[in-house]
């Protein structure tokens, strides 16, 4: 008679102990992400003034200047393709000449016939894409050359690194005055990791460079929107391998601390 009731018992145990367990891990999710707040003013972190607004000035002339720049392997995507579209319309024209070049055997002449036919409907198939991408080039050949875009690249380049040393200025800053952090940076990077901080403090450096750098104020989301790198273009490229280096970075950090 005992024993059923030692079995629900036990059975009933074991659902609170999963359930205080559930509950336990869902608090420390809680206290890591809240942990950080600090007691004093909340710090505006994406404020661009002082000395990060010509830095920001800087990144942003810098966009607007490889926006008709194409990235490495894009470009070397398309010059490829224009490769591809010349070898058709050599290995037809090659054909075509030994076609009319005298007397050859009826076997041969069938097989180049059935070349120049095939090659012809590639062609064809082809030339449309192949005109956009010789096109491409040629703009961004033109882009590369104009001075003022090398320029601001350039200062791009610089004001880059520079941003992320006032990044790491800003945020020691607020760690050293006990402010509350914004919902983003607690949410996205959680509680200080110990007793080695270091990619903890680099990841949030990264995080705060990449909000200042690319306009992101978001409240919620560190890094916003997802970029995408399908135009080719050099600025969007480097956004869209910034953005997954730090989500990397970032998915690190939740993995450590099991924020699920």
């Amino acid at each position: 008679m005992v024993e059923p009731q030692v079995a629900t018992l036990i059975s009933h145990v074991g659902q609170l102990a999963a359930e205080l367990e559930r509950v336990t891990a869902r608090l420390t999710v809680l206290e890591r992400r809240l942990s950080g707040a600090g007691d004093g003013p909340l710090v505006d972190l994406d404020a661009v003034a002082g000395d990060i607004a010509p830095l920001v000035e800087a990144l942003r002339k810098a966009w607007d200047a490889e926006q008709e720049i194409l990235a490495d392997p894009a470009r070397v995507q398309l010059r490829q393709e224009v490769l591809e579209f010349d070898g058709l319309k050599a290995r037809r024209d090659d054909a075509r000449s030994k076609l009319d070049g005298g007397r050859v055997p009826r076997f041969e002449r069938d097989a180049l016939s059935h070349e120049v036919r095939q090659m012809e409907w590639l062609i064809n198939a082809n030339e449309a894409s192949a005109k956009r991408a010789a096109e491409r080039l040629a703009a961004d050949e033109d882009a590369i050359a104009e001075e003022w875009r090398t320029e601001a690249v350039l200062a791009g380049d610089k004001a880059r690194g520079e941003i992320k040393d006032a990044a790491a200025r800003r945020i020691s800053e607020a760690l050293g005055q006990y402010a509350r952090m914004p919902v983003w940076f607690r949410v996205g990077l959680g509680e200080i990791p110990t007793p080695d901080p270091s990619f903890w403090l680099e990841s949030a450096i990264a995080v705060l460079a990449y909000r200042l750098e690319y306009g992101v104020t978001d409240a919620v989301s560190p890094l916003g929107t997802p970029p995408s790198a399908s135009s080719g273009c050099q600025n969007w490229v480097r956004r869209t391998n910034v953005y997954a280096d730090i989500t990397d970075r970032l998915t690190t950090l939740a993995a450590t601390f099991h924020l699920q």
